[in-house]
């Protein structure tokens, strides 16, 4: 399934409460698994920081395996929407500049 696919797919999937946006295009490999998809999203606030939120899948999955995951897949992505909404704009501010709590 193409990348493309796969995307639209997922935010057809998505709860109505969930506020991603695709990024097309996007192809940083942070994990370096080779054989794998990654589909990103972005999420932002209103204190103009945004969310870099993706999901991996195998490229060996078929299609139906997929569709199968696809529950699993939206919840992972929407718990991640949802970790970033949950801080508050304090914390935004200090993951723009580089300054993760807990970081030296």
């Amino acid at each position: 399934m193409e990348e493309k696919e796969l995307q639209n797919i997922l935010l057809d999937k998505l709860p109505r409460s969930a506020n991603l946006r695709p990024l097309k295009g996007f192809k940083l490999n942070f994990s370096g698994n080779k054989g794998f998809t990654k589909i990103f999203f972005s999420a932002s606030c209103d204190c103009e920081t945004a969310a870099l939120i993706s999901i991996e899948i195998d490229e060996e999955k078929s299609d139906q395996e997929i569709h199968e995951a696809l529950p699993s897949l939206t919840e992972k992505l929407t718990r991640q929407e949802d970790l970033f909404r949950s801080m508050d704009c304090s914390m935004h501010s200090k993951m723009r500049q580089g300054r993760i709590p807990g970081s030296k």
